[in-house]
């Protein structure tokens, strides 16, 4: 788990510190916002398979939220359990993209 007092942590290593259920779960999360955008950067993140997403696709995933799709990043980093998973990390991401 990422150092709660590290809100500066980049994504790469954010992703990289977590398990595989942890991943899938915040996969999962850009997954289904991503669902609700017609573009085709979002639909093409909507396909991902959650369950093997690696650090590098939610890097993609969490980069491309917050160049298109602020409010989307905003609003994955604020779910509880992300939150929890990716502690200062989440909260700095969220402040930083609240639309």
């Amino acid at each position: 788990m990422p150092n709660t007092n590290d809100q500066q942590m980049d994504p790469t290593t954010a992703y990289t510190d977590l398990d595989p259920a942890q991943r899938a779960t915040i996969a999962q999360a850009f997954i289904d916002r991503f669902s609700q955008y017609d573009d085709p950067g979002a639909r093409e993140y909507a396909r991902v398979d959650p369950h093997f997403v690696s650090p590098n696709q939610l890097v993609q995933m969490h980069q491309y939220a917050a160049d298109m799709h602020p409010e989307a990043l905003a609003d994955v980093m604020r779910q509880p359990d992300i939150a929890s998973a990716l502690g200062g990390f989440a909260a700095h991401e969220a402040q930083e993209h609240h639309p």
